[in-house]
């Protein structure tokens, strides 16, 4: 009986080994661009350079009038830009919106982060801080669905000045929160 055990367990391994595969830049970078195309506003789609020579992907929309504080869209754990698609259009109406991918995700660079959660969060929220002062946005309402909801509320209490507002998203919640930010 152990020995069906070690065999099904091994079987199991060995059947999906081969499924995996890792992912590449240049498969993240085709399929978002597949993804982008869905957008009806214009883009800007770049890398902003930090001073410690980090670059964080950001995808900026902007409407024609766009004299409101910016939207600034944080996606939680293993997401990407891509990750507001669906409502980049709607909640870029009559704000310029601003969305990245935070360190170690995405498009942007892979740093060292430090071991501990209390470092590994001031990291993240230093990088945040550091790519508003490079963009030049002077104060701007953060919005961060799980993983980022956490970080844009980690934001907020070390910055209340530069933070207008910030709110956590749970998934499902989509619909009211461009009805909330028109």
């Amino acid at each position: 009986m152990a020995d069906d055990l070690e065999q099904q367990s091994q079987g199991w391994l060995s059947s999906w080994l081969p499924t995996w595969r890792p992912t590449s830049m240049s498969q993240l970078k085709n399929v978002e661009a597949r993804i982008l195309q869905c957008l009806q506003n214009k883009f800007l789609a770049r890398y902003v350079s930090l001073p410690n020579q980090n670059k964080i992907w950001t995808v900026t929309v902007s409407p024609e009038q766009n004299d409101r504080t910016p939207l600034v869209m944080v996606h939680g754990f293993g997401g990407g830009v891509g990750l507001w698609i669906l409502n980049m259009d709607s909640l870029s109406a009559r704000r310029t919106l601003h969305t990245f991918d935070l360190l170690g995700f995405g498009r942007s660079s892979r740093p060292a982060f430090p071991r501990d959660p209390e470092g590994a969060e001031d990291e993240f929220v230093t990088s945040i801080e550091t790519w508003r002062e490079t963009m030049g946005i002077p104060s701007m309402i953060l919005l961060g669905h799980s993983l980022g909801g956490f970080l844009a509320t980690s934001y907020s209490i070390k910055y209340p000045d530069r933070a207008w507002s910030g709110a956590a998203i749970p998934a499902g919640l989509q619909t009211q929160v461009c009805r909330l930010l028109r």
